[in-house]
């Protein structure tokens, strides 16, 4: 398959053999299973295999000026299943690139704050929360971070979370990425994630929609 269309940076099906380390990106980037990150034929939303993480593990990608969106549009998407859901406290880091002066340049995050859940995107260490409704295990959601010019945008299941938040960071920096985690093992993700999909320089949603019914390939990527 290829990526759906120019905007995608990357894109993981999680597809592949039971216990497989190897994560493929359409786009061509490599990515490194750290810990027990692994493809899981189990379970999955589409395709017949997901990305399995245990809490403690993740899959990364090299610095790349892909994942620099600078002030511009991005849209990050995927799904997730929860195995476990973070205590309290405490969160399961899904997107996480470090900030070299310390914190965080992107972060995508389930927190529990003593019962309540927040769903929130840290950019360039400034944190954008949206109050979620208590979400289950073993549930598929459809999660979606979009910026469209200085307008921030939480959708769960294709309905946004929250009002409209500002967002004006610079996104650049010179670190890897991180998928199912943080990379330093701690507080990553308690299940399985599908359909990774990385787009710079596009909003792909900007008001409530359908979420896909089938996998990213070519000329099928937008769903407005």
């Amino acid at each position: 398959m290829a990526v759906d269309d120019s905007y995608t940076v990357a894109l993981l099906h999680m597809n592949g053999v039971d216990a497989s380390t190897t994560f493929t990106d359409e786009s061509g980037k490599t990515w490194t299973a750290n810990g027990n990150a692994q493809i899981d034929t189990a379970q999955s939303k589409f395709g017949g295999a997901s990305g399995l993480f245990d809490g403690t593990d993740s899959t990364s990608s090299a610095d790349s000026a892909d994942w620099d969106f600078g002030t511009s549009d991005f849209t990050l998407d995927f799904w997730i299943r929860f195995n476990a859901l973070p205590g309290a406290g405490s969160g399961e880091n899904i997107i996480w690139r470090d900030r070299t002066a310390g914190g965080q340049m992107i972060r995508v995050v389930v927190i529990n704050s003593a019962g309540t859940y927040t769903f929130r995107a840290t950019l360039d260490n400034t944190a954008k929360n949206q109050t979620w409704s208590s979400p289950s295990t073993g549930v598929w959601y459809h999660f979606a971070i979009v910026r469209s010019g200085t307008n921030l945008y939480h959708f769960v299941d294709g309905t946004q979370v929250g009002s409209t938040l500002s967002s004006s960071e610079n996104i650049s920096d010179t670190t890897a990425l991180n998928i199912g985690g943080n990379g330093t093992s701690s507080e990553g993700v308690n299940g399985w994630m599908d359909e990774v999909r990385i787009s710079k320089g596009i909003a792909r949603w900007t008001s409530n929609f359908t979420p896909p019914t089938s996998e990213y390939g070519a000329n099928n990527g937008f769903f407005f």
